[in-house]
């Protein structure tokens, strides 16, 4: 199935090109300042402050593939996974741990953009992994995406567009330019009016290929270390008309578990903070 799916979407990204997320209001280009104040408030509302604090953390996290094209795309040999996340924040540096499932205790790491799993006596042994390279960093993203995003240097209004029956206000965040470019993503968020916490997130995938976009929705919102995270979000796709694709879980968070020391095993290798590039 995976190789079909591979067919289809390289037979896409051929036809469609590059895609563009910006509403019509976002494409008028106006408003960087309201946009701008939006995401201020946004950051606010969700506690972003709190994860200067924060040395490490670890996520119970849960990703349940739903569709034949969440299925063939997921790199786990079940539709639904348990795992362990541990993380740095503010880093791309962080371990997966397998609690369930064919893989269960196998972990999987990243450090500095090179891959690595654990041996049976806990040594990293580093080799590269495009599963690993692709699904730590994500699930990282999506963690502390409403941080993350504040360091987007291009931001345009959206306008205003109701979801599920919530009044929201946009924001198109990039970099460099808001116009499609073939190497850096465009987000575009959907923000509660009233409370100002991410309703949706719409999202490009460049690094997998150009046309490709997704929509994650924030819901069922609770408080960590003064930190407020979505306990789901299911996400959508633009390879399937309707419905979702996977729902990811956010479980439990904990902060400060684990020693940073254990997440960087290769003390040779460069910290390279939030640059993605290896």
């Amino acid at each position: 199935m995976a190789f079909l799916l591979i067919g289809l979407v390289g037979g896409c990204s051929l036809f469609f090109g590059t895609s563009d997320l910006r509403s019509e209001t976002a494409k008028a280009g106006k408003d960087a300042s309201k946009a701008s104040q939006l995401l201020q408030e946004m950051a606010r509302a969700h506690g972003v402050e709190n994860w200067d604090g924060i040395n490490s953390y670890q996520v119970r996290f849960e990703d349940e593939f739903l569709t034949f094209v969440g299925k063939s795309g997921s790199p786990f040999k079940q539709d639904k996974t348990e795992m362990l996340l541990s993380y740095i924040p503010g880093s791309f540096d962080g371990q997966l741990k397998f609690v369930s499932g064919k893989r269960a205790d196998q972990t999987w790491g990243i450090q500095s953009w090179q891959t690595y799993t654990l041996d049976e006596a806990g040594e990293a042994v580093f080799k590269d992994n495009k599963d690993i390279k692709f699904w730590i960093p994500t699930y990282q993203y999506f963690v502390e995406f409403p941080k993350r995003i504040l360091e987007a240097d291009v931001l345009v209004y959206a306008g205003e567009r109701e979801i599920e029956g919530i009044s929201c206000e946009g924001v198109l965040a990039s970099w460099k330019s808001v116009e499609p470019q073939k190497d850096i993503d465009q987000y575009q968020l959907w923000i509660d009016k009233e409370s100002k916490r991410i309703v949706k997130m719409e999202y490009t995938i460049r690094e997998l290929y150009g046309f490709l976009t997704g929509a994650a929705y924030f819901k069922d919102y609770k408080e960590y270390a003064g930190i407020l995270l979505p306990s789901r979000l299911p996400v959508e796709s633009n390879l399937q008309k309707e419905g979702f694709i996977h729902e990811m879980r956010i479980l439990d968070f904990k902060a400060d578990e684990i020693d940073p020391v254990i997440l960087r095993p290769n003390q040779a290798l460069n910290d390279m903070g939030t640059a993605k590039t290896e």
